[in-house]
């Protein structure tokens, strides 16, 4: 089955739209309210900006940071472990999101050294995780100082500080393309920088289209790969409530649903044309997911269909064709937006004891910006004529680290 599903996924790549998945805003104190929101952006499933979901508290909270320029924090995902790490700009910590279950440990709050700050030039502002055995948190402060430090107490140097090779201004904001196994990192102008490990610049900086609607806090590349209207990866800046695609002349600023984040992050989650809301028949109310990050090597991957009946059969499928007008099939549920191409492939499960069931997908051979390709399942419904329902669709694509 990987070989089909490379093999069509190669097809449908070479036409596939520009498409991107999820992102989570970080907004501690004091200037937020404690909370991060997980953003679905536009893509073919929801061609529109989607009001940001789920919000949640940061747990742990960690003390809050003196007012400055750049505020001090940022946030960033470790898509191997699916736990989303966060500083207050003298501290680290870890915490699950609501998306996926944790797969690696979780550890309390601890100091970053204050050999490291002081290396830096001052309080963190950014930070980047390389999740790949042997990589490093990258951090970076408001002079541009950049080092790598192993994620655990005592922050253990590993890559030593450098400097990237473009005059800055004051940085308050860091990410890893692990597409490219580089770093991005943007200054409160919303300016974001490309460079190598060690500093060496990988082309020109990357000026926004016009003002930003607030100071930038954060950047992220969206992961899949794919390119945009503008025939590039879309880069997301954080400007005060909102974040913006900088590539694109007309980007809409997208809500985040939060009073001015300084983090922002690539959330690996495919994108749902009902945004994840359920398909109901009667009162059962199946939720069509995924069960861990869509990234690259993730031989753990899988399809989930919850909130059947104990035992009940369903029929999970993926296809490389969408259509987008969601012709009912029948009476109740969601509209069918697979189009049915020969690169179809479709497989007969039954739920849990706890009404879940799941089809295995692993991705360890699939390399980054595979897809998109798209999911729904079909389950028996005794109250629909037709004694069917079909679940929403999901957009799937291969993600880097």
């Amino acid at each position: 089955m990987r070989s089909q599903f490379t093999a069509a996924a190669v097809a449908a790549l070479l036409g596939a739209p520009a498409v991107a998945q999820h992102l989570i805003a970080y907004d501690p104190p004091p200037l937020g309210p404690g909370l991060m929101s997980e953003l679905q952006l536009p893509r073919v499933v929801f061609p529109l900006p989607a009001p940001p979901a789920p919000i949640y508290p940061i747990v742990p909270p960690l003390p809050p940071a003196p007012v400055a320029v750049p505020q001090p924090g940022d946030s960033t995902f470790n898509s191997i472990t699916a736990l989303s790490w966060y500083t207050n700009g003298f501290m680290l910590a870890s915490m699950p999101t609501p998306s996926f279950p944790p797969a690696g440990p979780l550890m309390p709050p601890f100091p970053i050294a204050p050999g490291v700050i002081g290396a830096i030039g001052g309080p963190v502002t950014g930070i980047a995780i390389n999740p790949v055995a042997g990589g490093a948190m990258f951090l970076v402060a408001a002079p541009g100082i950049v080092i790598g430090v192993a994620p655990i107490p005592g922050t253990p140097v590993v890559v030593p500080p450098f400097v990237p090779g473009f005059a800055m201004g004051p940085i308050s904001g860091l990410e890893w393309d692990g597409i490219s196994g580089s770093l991005y990192a943007c200054d409160i102008a919303g300016v974001v920088y490309n460079f190598a490990v060690g500093g060496l610049p990988l082309g020109p900086p990357i000026v926004p289209f016009g003002a930003l609607p607030g100071m930038a806090g954060d950047v992220a590349i969206d992961k899949t790969g794919a390119l945009n209207a503008a025939l590039v990866r879309s880069i997301y800046v954080t400007a005060g409530p909102m974040a913006v695609d900088i590539t694109l002349p007309f980007a809409p600023p997208l809500p985040t649903g939060l009073a001015m984040p300084c983090g922002l992050a690539f959330l690996p989650k495919p994108a749902s044309n009902t945004l994840g809301v359920a398909c109901a028949c009667g009162g059962i109310l199946p939720v069509l997911a995924t069960n861990s990050p869509m990234v690259t090597g993730n031989a753990g991957f899988a399809i989930t269909v919850a909130g059947l009946p104990p035992g009940s059969p369903v029929i999970t499928a993926y296809d490389f064709a969408y259509n987008p007008l969601l012709p009912l099939i029948n009476v109740t549920g969601c509209g069918l937006g697979l189009a049915g191409t020969p690169a179809l492939v479709f497989n007969l499960g039954f739920a849990n004891a706890v009404g879940t069931a799941t089809w295995p997908l692993p991705l360890t051979f699939l390399p980054p910006g595979l897809g998109p390709a798209w999911d729904q399942a079909m389950w028996p419904c005794t109250v629909d004529p037709f004694g069917f329902t079909l679940t929403d669709t999901q957009q799937l694509q291969v993600c880097g680290y």
